[in-house]
């Protein structure tokens, strides 16, 4: 698919927009990316495919500058990064079978009801301790999600988070767990659609990221717990109920 060059610089935007939110957030980036390019009438096969592309590489981006400023917790990731690539292709494989347009609809019901719970929670006591199977269950629906809907951060993050995790750490390493499933994902995606359907969204995606990445980090390293917390509930409600709203009026 051939866009205007004179687009290139939105694609920047967008990718420096999304991922500022993903990296201090843990979510933004395929939420934000899925709905631009679908709107301006990329195919939804080839958004999916071009998104996790991409992926691959904010992930990696994002996930290095986590781990210079300490905010992965490395058995935590173990166990999101197996679950969550398990679930990307149970995802993969589930996708030309299941209309995204009955995943999506229930999800964001599910997720602006965890959104809530979250900035509640934000005001208790939060510890950092999630049991290994609890995250394992997490990885595997974020994994399955991302392959199907472009959800990770959303369920992972706020998941994480609602189950106990210090949101520096959930942050942290659900974004470096991120690169592990999105390239499972793309790899899987990528031949159903041919590598000729990339287009130079995901180059501007993928600079614009690159460029948000050392900041956001910072951000979720300097920022109070309640804080990103709130942020973090704020933003599932918002993406949530803007999902249901494109689903049913639009």
């Amino acid at each position: 698919m051939d866009l205007l060059a004179s687009d290139f610089l939105l694609f920047i935007a967008i990718g420096f927009v999304g991922q500022l939110f993903d990296g201090a957030l843990g979510m933004g980036f395929g939420v934000i990316s899925y709905t631009v390019l679908s709107s301006i009438g990329i195919p939804y096969a080839v958004v999916s495919a071009s998104v996790n592309g991409a992926k691959i590489f904010t992930g990696a981006v994002s996930g290095s500058a986590h781990i210079r400023h300490k905010n992965v917790d490395w058995r935590m990731f173990g166990l999101l990064a197996s679950a969550g690539a398990a679930g990307g292709v149970l995802g993969v494989l589930m996708l030309t079978q299941v209309p995204g347009t009955i995943i999506r609809p229930i999800i964001s019901v599910y997720l602006t009801i965890v959104g809530v719970f979250i900035i509640v929670r934000a005001y208790g006591t939060v510890t950092n301790t999630v049991s290994s199977k609890r995250t394992a269950g997490i990885g595997v629906a974020g994994g399955f999600l991302e392959a199907t809907a472009g959800v990770w951060g959303p369920l992972v993050t706020s998941n994480m988070i609602a189950s106990g995790s210090l949101p520096r750490y959930a942050v942290g390493t659900a974004n470096l767990a991120e690169f592990i499933v999105a390239l499972v994902v793309s790899c899987m995606l990528i031949p159903h659609i041919g590598i000729e359907n990339f287009s130079r969204a995901v180059v501007g995606l993928l600079v614009g990221a690159v460029l948000a990445a050392p900041v956001a980090a910072r951000f979720a390293r300097q920022l109070p717990a309640r804080t990103l917390m709130i942020g973090v509930g704020l933003m599932v409600i918002v993406t949530s109920v803007y999902r249901l709203y494109q689903t049913f009026f639009l």
